[in-house]
């Protein structure tokens, strides 16, 4: 009885929270990772928003990120986001285990409305969201992308529908590599922000099963094409970027209310509460603070050396209560 309980409450807490894997390809100088921590997923929009200067609401702190240089963060941020799976096993750069206890959407969804938030007035703002298998959508954020030649292959066939599919989204982020190697990005001072989306590979594993040889190639293919985005986009943004892959089995363990594509951010929307205005009231706050304990510091000080002499109004007037009270 007692083992049925225990499985019951391990298939319980698998349900509420799936698992994965974020790794950090592109870090700017003055951000540092370290350690092994795991973080949840919810907590990665704080991570990538403090890596962008922004100040993040109170919560769980994630040891994981170190600001050394607090007067230089990352210009953008870019994620690659693969649902439906644990782990790329072959992803290099630094890489931490993930609790999915929310939706990759809902990631973005705050991350985007955060920067709307923080630059509502600016026409410069580039939030780019990009399904992998969307072509059209693609040219209309990078621009007329050229055609890449099919990638080498042993086990996917580009015959199958599956394995077609995972094939041109690899052969779609290159053309945006190459595009981005050619033409650069706008670097206008306002933080940006790129988050692409890989269906593909989440399908090569419904079809062939986590450990398969097409799933290993697939995994390995992906990889390669993610490091080569990752340097350009460092290159691109002067070696100011914060380049990040997260991948999410989520989607096998849970399903969210909210699992539609999802919508733009707009200022009407439903966003975190976060008033513009805080750093500005913390520094009136602060530096008034310092300046009214230098006042009482000094007046203590002074009060304290103070000599009043033979002459002074306080010493004659304990002079006169001494002759008194004699």
């Amino acid at each position: 009885m007692l083992s049925i309980i225990a499985t019951y409450f391990l298939a319980l807490l698998v349900y509420v929270h799936g698992a994965g894997e974020i790794s950090i390809l592109q870090t700017p100088d003055s951000l540092v990772f370290s350690g092994q921590e795991q973080l949840d997923l919810s907590i990665v929009k704080n991570v990538l928003s403090a890596a962008l200067g922004f100040t993040v609401p109170e919560g769980p702190r994630w040891s994981g990120m170190v600001v050394t240089d607090p007067f230089h963060f990352a210009d953008a941020v870019v994620v690659v986001s693969v649902p439906g799976v644990r782990s790329l096993d072959s992803i290099q750069g630094r890489t931490y285990p993930l609790s999915t206890d929310e939706s990759l959407q809902d990631t973005w969804r705050s991350l985007s409305w955060r920067l709307i938030d923080r630059f509502p007035t600016a026409t410069n703002l580039t939030l780019n969201y990009l399904s992998l298998d969307q072509l059209t959508e693609a040219e209309e954020l990078y621009g007329k992308l050229g055609s890449r030649d099919t990638p080498t292959v042993e086990y996917l066939k580009p015959s199958l529908p599956e394995d077609k599919a995972f094939i041109e989204q690899v052969n779609l982020m290159d053309a945006i590599t190459a595009k981005l190697a050619d033409k650069g990005v706008v670097n206008d001072g306002v933080p940006d922000a790129h988050w692409f989306t890989a269906p593909g590979l989440h399908s090569l594993i419904d079809t062939y099963g986590g450990q398969s040889k097409q799933v290993n190639e697939a995994k390995r293919l992906f990889s390669s094409s993610i490091l080569l985005l990752s340097e350009v986009f460092n290159t691109a943004y002067n070696d100011k970027v914060l380049f990040a892959v997260i991948s999410s089995d989520v989607v096998h363990t849970r399903r969210f209310k909210r699992d539609a594509e999802p919508k733009e951010p707009t200022l009407d929307n439903e966003g975190d509460e976060e008033d513009p205005n805080y750093p500005v009231i913390f520094n009136i706050f602060l530096w008034f603070g310092i300046a009214y304990f230098m006042v009482l510091l000094a007046t203590s000080l002074g009060i304290a050396r103070m000599d009043p002499g033979r002459d002074s109004i306080i010493y004659r007037m304990t002079s006169n209560r001494m002759k008194k009270d004699n």
